[in-house]
């Protein structure tokens, strides 16, 4: 690596960053998952054969640790774009399957802000990534930023930047569809109680339009929080299904609240 990109590292390393891209966070979640398993693994390999050390125990903490690592790689590939089926066959399941075992992993991930942060330890991404690469460096002293190097906007501001306000465009957007939520028990009720009057057919438009709405705010999303694109986009086409129903005068049988994320 060229001396002028080891100063840029360690001139980052110095400074309290703001959370890195969401797929390095991801990354940088699984890597330090990796290092807490070496460092078990290595505790557990000088354990005695004889005495009183709780090899069961060591080893259901590698185990459980194995399983934390397992999901975070699940993160990581749906952060690469991976779909599902992907996923699953890597995994030896179906998609459903795989969607199934980890996709409230992903869920999580995406409510808590896609980074590291609030998932695993705390500690800014800088800082862990600045102690693994020196973790790192103690076994491998030829590679002294062994771990920075593999997170690509470790060293671009604006890479970081244009991540946060995708990340605040997600948070908005989330807070408009809960909005949207609550006000369609109103439109939904007043729809209702309008069947038989000349306001009826006026009535049924706005509740339509809300579930429209919905739909819309569902597929900017999806662009705002490419992990879980899939199923915002199944909830948008759940919306724009019920806005259908509702104009065509047809029974509604999903009810005044939305029930897409269900599906």
């Amino acid at each position: 690596m060229p001396e002028s990109d080891h100063k840029i590292i360690d001139a980052e390393r110095a400074l309290p960053l703001a959370p890195l891209a969401p797929l390095d966070e991801a990354h940088l979640a699984r890597a330090e998952t990796l290092a807490e398993i070496a460092e078990a693994a290595l505790k557990d390999l000088t354990q005695p054969a004889a005495g009183s050390a709780d090899l069961i125990g060591g080893a259901q903490y590698l185990l459980d640790l194995a399983q934390r690592l397992l999901r975070e790689a699940v993160v990581v590939e749906r952060e690469r774009g991976a779909s599902w089926a992907t996923i699953g066959e890597h995994a030896g399941s179906s998609r459903q399957s795989a969607h199934d075992r980890w996709g409230a992993a992903v869920g999580a991930w995406a409510l808590t802000g896609r980074h590291r942060t609030g998932i695993t330890t705390g500690g800014s991404s800088g800082d862990v990534a600045a102690n693994l690469d020196d973790w790192y460096a103690e076994l491998h002293p030829d590679r002294p930023h062994a771990i920075s190097t593999t997170l690509a906007s470790f060293t671009d501001p604006g890479a970081r930047r244009t991540a946060q306000e995708r990340r605040e465009e997600a948070d908005r957007l989330r807070a408009e569809i809960q909005a949207l939520k609550t006000a369609n028990t109103a439109v939904y009720n007043a729809s209702c109680e309008a069947i038989g009057t000349a306001g009826a057919t006026e009535k049924r438009a706005a509740w339509a339009a809300n579930h429209l709405d919905q739909a819309s705010a569902y597929d900017r999303l999806a662009a705002a929080e490419a992990p879980l694109g899939t199923e915002h986009r199944r909830s948008a086409a759940t919306q724009r299904g019920i806005a259908h129903d509702i104009l065509s005068s047809k029974p509604v049988t999903h009810g005044g609240s939305d029930t897409a994320d269900a599906r």
